[in-house]
C-alpha cells in the first residue's frame, strides 16, 4: 500500500466522465493512488481489508491526496473528507507479474491503491475490484492499463 503521493506517467487519450467524491470517514486516499468509490459514494484505497462501506467500483486514479483519517497534524483543503477528482486514462500502474503482449485487452484487477493484476481472484484470496484493461506495452516494456 502506498504511504505517501507518486505522480505515474500516462497516456492521454478518450475516457468518460470524472466525479469528485468525498472521501470517506477514516480514510485517506494519496495522489496517484487507485481510489475506489464505496456504496455510501465515497472514497477508499483500492484493496482496503476493511472499509466502511463496501466497494462497489474503481473510480480512477486520485488528483490529489486527501486525509479523512483525523488523525492528520496538516490543516488545510487536504484534511476532513474534501473531495477528491479522479482521473481516467491510460496508465503505467505496476503489475504483480509482468503482463505479455498476449495478455492485451485482458481485464485488470486492483491488488491494493498501487498495484494491479491480471489474476481477479488470488489462491486463498477475495475477489479484486476490476480497474480497467491491459492496453499494451511500449518501446521500453513499460506496461499500461487502461481505466474507461
Amino acid at each position: 500500500m502506498l504511504t505517501d503521493d507518486r505522480a505515474l506517467t500516462r497516456i492521454p487519450c478518450g475516457h468518460g466522465p470524472e466525479f469528485g467524491l468525498p472521501v470517506a470517514a477514516g480514510m485517506k486516499v494519496f495522489r496517484g493512488s487507485i481510489a475506489a468509490v464505496c456504496q455510501d459514494g465515497t472514497l477508499a484505497q483500492a484493496g482496503t481489508a476493511a472499509p466502511p462501506s463496501p466497494i462497489v467500483a474503481i473510480a480512477g486514479i486520485a488528483r490529489h491526496g486527501q486525509d479523512n483519517t483525523g488523525t492528520s497534524n496538516t490543516f488545510g483543503e487536504h484534511s476532513g473528507a474534501g473531495s477528491v477528482w479522479c482521473e481516467r486514462g491510460t496508465w503505467a500502474l505496476p503489475f504483480d507479474v509482468a503482463p505479455t503482449w498476449a495478455d492485451v485487452n485482458k481485464p485488470v484487477y486492483a491488488v491494493d491503491d498501487e498495484t494491479v493484476s491480471l489474476t481477479q481472484t488470488p489462491e486463498g484470496g477475495s475477489a479484486r475490484m476490476q480497474v480497467g484493461t491491459f492496453a499494451g506495452l511500449d518501446a521500453q516494456g513499460t506496461a499500461w492499463t487502461y481505466l474507461a
